[in-house]
C-alpha cells in the first residue's frame, strides 16, 4: 500500500485497515475456534498509534461489543507490547527423551516463573523496539510504567526506511 510513497501513507493505511479488518478477526476467532458470542470480553488498542488506523479497531471492537453484550477492555499499545512477552507459550515442551541436535544453539535462559494470578514478577525493564516507537521502560505492575529513556527523533522503524530509500530498497519496510 505504501510503497509508491516510501513510507506509511496515514489515510491509506486508514483505508487498508477498513478493508481488512472484518476478515482478519473473523480468522483470528477461527483460528482460536472461538465463536464471538463466546468471548468473555474484547481488548483493543486505544494508543499510541495512527488514530487513523485505530479508529478502524476501536470501531470494530464497539461493535463486537454491543452486538454480544461484551465488555471493551481498552489497551495501550506499548504496554501489550511489554506485557505479551508474559504469556504462556502455546508451543510444546521439549520431548526430554529425543536427544538434542549436536549444532543446537545455546539454550535460553529460564524465564522468570509467574506471579500467583499469572501476573509477571514485578517490576522489570523492558526495552521496546517497534515501527514508531523505542523507549527503555521500567515497570513497576500493570499500568505502573516509568519510561527511563527514548528516542528524541526517528524511532528505529523510521531509520530503517530512510536507509532503504538511500540504499534503493523499494519494498515496505525496508
Amino acid at each position: 500500500v505504501h510503497e509508491q510513497w516510501g513510507g506509511v501513507v496515514p489515510r491509506l493505511a486508514q483505508e487498508a485497515h477498513r478493508a481488512a479488518i472484518d476478515a482478519t478477526v473473523d480468522e483470528a476467532l477461527r483460528r482460536a475456534g472461538v465463536a464471538p458470542s463466546a468471548l468473555s470480553a474484547v481488548a483493543v488498542t486505544v494508543g499510541p498509534g495512527l488514530s487513523l488506523c485505530l479508529e478502524i479497531g476501536v470501531r470494530k471492537a464497539l461493535c463486537l461489543c454491543q452486538d454480544h453484550q461484551l465488555p471493551l477492555v481498552r489497551v495501550h499499545h506499548m504496554e501489550a507490547h511489554a506485557l505479551v512477552t508474559w504469556l504462556p507459550s502455546t508451543e510444546a515442551a521439549p520431548d526430554p527423551s529425543v536427544a538434542p541436535a549436536a549444532a543446537e544453539e545455546e539454550p535460553a535462559l529460564p524465564r522468570p516463573a509467574l506471579r500467583p494470578g499469572g501476573l509477571p514478577p514485578f517490576p522489570f525493564l523492558t526495552l521496546l523496539v517497534s515501527g514508531g516507537h523505542n523507549m527503555l521502560v521500567l515497570t513497576r505492575g500493570v499500568g505502573q510504567h516509568t519510561v527511563l529513556g527514548a528516542t528524541l527523533d526517528d524511532s528505529i522503524g523510521e531509520a530503517f526506511d530512510k536507509t532503504a530509500r538511500l540504499l534503493g530498497i523499494d519494498a515496505i519496510p525496508g
